[in-house]
């Protein structure tokens, strides 16, 4: 059997919760300033979104100096500390936010604080919180594809595969584009098929063919989907995937391995599919993958 090394999202997560798209609340309370007037919460909300952290770090301190306890700001503040790694200092930052947004009951503002909060404690390594947090964040806004991304994350992470799919699989129900769920979907049924639960492996199959019909241009996808038709025998499938996933990215390092396994173990399906599709291309690229690592 060919086990997949399952990259984990966590940490480097494919889709990320912006501040940007958290601060509508704090926008609709200033619609009594004038529309052509910007202010510093909102400067340092397009260079938060735009990763220019000195410049947000610049105007929130400003807005903060007269808002002193908004907790949206403070709450922008504690991730700005924390995408600068001053993990410390986000810490006190969202625990004074975390009061000031308690006290308002705004269910927008605590989704986006518990949110923050749980990256703060995952840059700690502190998931018991983190998980705390996130299922707070969920609370507040049910439906937050983000917190159920994230949690999938953590619990695939810790191997504890069915908090992850009940996860993936809020995300997903919410959100039917979601590729990111669906590929998490497809990773841990991988694992748990990996683990002896052979059924999960037509599961695992599903997503990932679930996530191509979202982005058809995602190799590493169609290199995990080969590594499932290889496990199921499926030679022809798998090189059908491997081939798909190295004309998008050649250097695509889980289907170059994975080709290595069936050229090993099924060479006649390996040549066959390489020199078809270096005649048809016209690129005697392919071939040289024939040869012997």
């Amino acid at each position: 059997m060919l086990v997949a090394v399952l990259a984990m999202v966590a940490g480097a997560e494919t889709k990320k919760k912006t501040i940007k798209s958290m601060a509508k609340k704090q926008q609709e309370q200033q619609q009594q300033v004038a529309s052509t007037e910007t202010t510093d919460y909102d400067w340092a909300i397009e260079a938060c979104y735009h990763e220019r952290f000195d410049e947000a770090l610049t105007y929130i301190n400003k807005h903060l100096k007269k808002n002193p306890n908004d907790p949206y700001g403070l709450t922008c503040l504690a991730a700005i500390q924390c995408q600068t790694g001053k993990d410390a200092e986000a810490e006190k930052t969202i625990a004074k936010a975390s009061k000031y947004a308690v006290n308002e009951g705004d269910p927008e503002m605590l989704n986006w604080m518990y949110y923050t909060q749980s990256t703060i404690y995952l840059h700690q390594q502190d998931t018991v919180r983190a998980i705390d947090a996130l299922n707070k964040a969920v609370e507040a806004m049910p439906g937050d594809v983000d917190c159920y991304m994230r949690l999938g994350n953590i619990y695939k992470k810790q191997q504890e595969y069915d908090l992850a799919m009940v996860n993936y699989g809020l995300a997903v129900q919410y959100d039917r584009k979601q590729v990111e769920g669906y590929l998490g979907l497809g990773t841990v049924a991988s694992s748990l098929a990996n683990k002896g639960d052979l059924d999960k492996r037509d599961d695992a199959i599903k997503a990932f063919t679930m996530a191509l019909q979202l982005d058809p241009e995602f190799a590493e996808c169609y290199a995990l989907r080969a590594v499932e038709y290889f496990n199921d025998e499926e030679y022809d499938k798998s090189m059908d995937d491997i081939i798909a996933a190295l004309d998008i990215e050649r250097n695509n390092a889980r289907a170059l391995w994975a080709l290595e396994y069936v050229k090993f173990y099924a060479h006649e399906y390996a040549e066959k599919a390489l020199r078809n599709k270096a005649k048809k291309s016209n690129d005697n690229w392919w071939l040289e993958l024939l040869k012997e690592k």
